[in-house]
């Protein structure tokens, strides 16, 4: 049995949810068919027993009146029915009197005991026939003597099979029915998870932009669907942030590789020539002249001022990596910048450096850094041009920002070395000397600084038609009013 079992359930499992719901509903069809029809069945056989005890028992009482008055077969004296079977039977056993009703079929075959038996209707079955019974009543009358009194339950039971045979075809009806009715309604019902199934397939090929798109209605399928859209689409959200965290990461780590080794690389130049110089001068020992010397010391604070400006530049880039606050407050971006354009032409006196008047712009910012930046984009624009190019400094305001633009006509950027311009220790001109060209940290600081205000640094270049840098930077109002 427990072999049979598990052949069941193996096979339960392996079936698909529509035939197992379709199994499921034919078997509740069949139970409740077998039951009605049991019920039915019972209860109109009852009911017909118990008609034809009532029959029997007022047949009875007619029948024995007659025969304790006479003697002669009841059939003949034409007083009752002849669809009874009546028998009067001796105290001896032996029968004296007898009547069967037409067509019957053979009379019932009855015991000792069941002569005995005067109290209820029994059934017998008839002697020789099989398949055929009686309906008995057994009544006593005067000498010992006892009569007989009998009902065939030939139509009785054929009703009673008939209307077992119609239960059985209502039952096949139904069943077939559901199948004819009920696959195409559980299809279309399970439809949704088909497309549950075919999205889950393809997120799991790696499409997450699937979904299953199934209006929720007021159908659990449809909530279900609802629900997986809402989990997908959160899946997807936090998969693509952890792909894009992990590739920041990843070019985080690429950049700071190259940040240590071009750092390295950087200090390494004046370390190298500072070391070189102090081993030339005690070579020399006492023997060099004190001009000899005086040029060796020159030379050696000077490198050490490249790297003390180098180690300033990084550390100053490692405050605004770790946020440090700044010293803010109302300041006039047209200020700063009338400031820096008057420093500038003093480093600079043959450059032509202009500045366009404009409107006051106040800002919320670091005086000192702000200043620095402007610095830092003017230096690199008289630094990176020839003598005679012009550089211009203009301020405007655009929505909710006050704009710095630095630009000059020389030689321009390539697009590669415009989108990579603001990256530490990068050269547009890998064979400037670092001498002449500096760390390549001004512009990443001033992005650095810009970015710490909540205001960018971009730049429109096009080679051979200059450069202009945007510094942008939220002005005092929108700060204050939050947008």
């Amino acid at each position: 049995m427990r072999p049979r079992r598990g052949r069941l359930r193996g096979a339960l499992a392996d079936a698909s949810l529509r035939a197992r719901v379709m199994a499921a509903a034919a078997i509740l069809v069949a139970l409740t068919s077998l039951v009605s029809g049991f019920l039915g069945t019972a209860l109109l056989s009852s009911y017909l027993y118990s008609r034809s005890d009532t029959q029997l028992g007022d047949f009875a009482r007619v029948a024995t009146s007659i025969l304790e008055r006479s003697h002669v077969p009841v059939a003949q004296n034409g007083q009752l029915p002849a669809q009874f079977l009546v028998e009067s039977v001796g105290a001896d056993g032996k029968i004296l009197l007898k009547q069967i009703p037409p067509h019957a079929p053979a009379a019932p075959q009855l015991s000792a005991a069941q002569l005995r038996d005067d109290n209820n209707p029994f059934t017998a079955p008839a002697a020789g026939s099989p398949g055929h019974s009686w309906r008995v009543l057994i009544v006593p009358l005067s000498g010992g003597r006892h009569a007989v009194i009998g009902f065939s339950l030939d139509d009785l039971n054929s009703t009673v099979t008939r209307l077992e045979i119609a239960d059985a075809l209502a039952g096949a009806v139904a069943i077939a029915v559901l199948a004819g009715l009920g696959l195409p309604l559980v299809r279309a019902s399970l439809a949704p998870l088909g497309r549950i199934e075919a999205t889950a397939a393809a997120i799991a090929a790696g499409d997450l932009s699937r979904r299953i798109d199934q209006r929720a209605g007021g159908t659990e399928v449809g909530r279900l669907a609802d629900a997986l859209d809402t989990m997908l689409g959160q899946i997807e959200t936090a998969y693509r942030a952890r792909a894009d965290g992990e590739a920041r990461a990843l070019r985080s780590e690429d950049r700071m590789r190259q940040f240590v080794a071009d750092a390295s690389h950087e200090l390494r130049t004046p370390l190298t020539s500072v070391k070189g110089l102090a081993e030339f001068g005690l070579q020399q020992g006492t023997a060099a002249s004190p001009e000899e010397l005086l040029r060796l010391m020159t030379l050696i604070q000077h490198e050490a001022s490249r790297m003390g400006r180098l180690v300033e530049d990084l550390l100053l880039l490692a405050k605004f990596d770790t946020d440090r606050p700044l010293d803010r407050r109302h300041v006039d971006l047209a200020s700063i910048a009338a400031q820096a354009v008057q420093a500038a032409r003093i480093v600079n006196p043959d450059r032509r450096i202009t500045l366009l008047d404009g409107d006051p712009l106040i800002v919320y910012a670091d005086t000192e850094r702000v200043r620095q930046v402007i610095d830092n984009l003017i230096g690199n624009a008289t630094q990176h041009t020839p003598p005679h190019s012009a550089v211009t400094v203009s301020v405007t305001s655009t929505t909710g920002l006050g704009e710095v633009i630095v630009a000059d006509n020389g030689p321009g950027m390539t697009a590669e070395q415009a989108t990579r311009v603001f990256e530490r220790f990068y050269r547009t001109d890998e064979a400037r000397t670092r001498a002449r060209g500096g760390s390549g940290l001004g512009l990443s600081i001033a992005a650095s600084l810009a970015a710490a205000h909540g205001g960018d640094i971009t730049v429109d270049s096009q080679p051979g038609r200059g450069a202009a840098f945007h510094l942008r930077l939220p002005l005092a109002a929108s700060v204050e009013s939050g947008t």
